[in-house]
């Protein structure tokens, strides 16, 4: 399904380096990520309400990033941008099937999530893994690669650890999109917790690394 937000994306050249630190920041009207690239280089995805996504893609550039270097609260210094603005609609989507005869579709082609916790990258990394897995496993004792039940193996094991990160995707843009008060208790408690219960915190990563589950061999070097 559409959500309600848009995402435009751009690269930025900061004044101080990035350390190859990504991080993250949200707000009611949705969250903004920031990724590092080589040569100092981040790439921002900053996810807003419709109007105001198109608001910010269409923003004079000095005033645009001013408005970035407020957000990402001076942590990268002065901002330049080293690229043009993007718009994209949000959208959760999951394929009824991932496999045919011969046919096997990974990544962005099976899936797409909201961007909050930046998991469409790791799933389709984590998808292509699995599937080269499967079918080496499948050669090597002889069989056909591209036979169904070879790939249906493969999307028995990703549709469901998939499914499990688009619920909880999901999940976290409803939880820091809503000011109803019993929730941001519940986001509050939940950051604390965060910080506080190593075995939580440990959790929660390897969720969103994808080392909960059955993780691929070539995903774990």
């Amino acid at each position: 399904w559409k959500y309600w937000q848009s995402c435009v994306t751009a690269r930025i050249k900061p004044e101080k380096s990035h350390n190859n630190t990504a991080f993250e920041r949200f707000w009611w009207s949705g969250p903004m990520g920031v990724l590092p690239l080589p040569d100092n280089l981040c790439q921002v995805v900053w996810t807003a309400p419709h109007a105001e996504a198109k608001a910010l893609k269409e923003l004079d550039e000095k005033e645009f990033l001013k408005l970035l270097e407020v957000r990402t609260g001076g942590l990268l210094g002065r901002l330049e941008l080293d690229s043009d603005r993007l718009l994209f609609p949000v959208q959760l989507m999951q394929s009824d099937r991932y496999t045919k005869s011969r046919l096997a579709l990974i990544g962005d082609a099976a899936h797409c999530c909201h961007p909050v916790g930046g998991q469409g990258l790791n799933m389709g990394i984590r998808d292509a893994a699995a599937l080269a897995q499967v079918l080496q496993e499948a050669q090597q004792r002889g069989k056909d690669i591209g036979d169904i039940k070879v790939l249906q193996r493969y999307e028995r094991w990703r549709k469901r650890e998939n499914l499990a990160i688009l619920g909880f995707t999901d999940f976290l843009d409803r939880m820091f999109s809503n000011s109803w008060l019993p929730l941001v208790v519940i986001r509050r408690l939940g950051l604390w917790m965060l910080q506080r219960i190593p075995p939580f915190k440990v959790y929660a990563l390897k969720l969103m690394t994808g080392l909960k589950g059955r993780p691929p061999q070539l995903a774990q070097r």
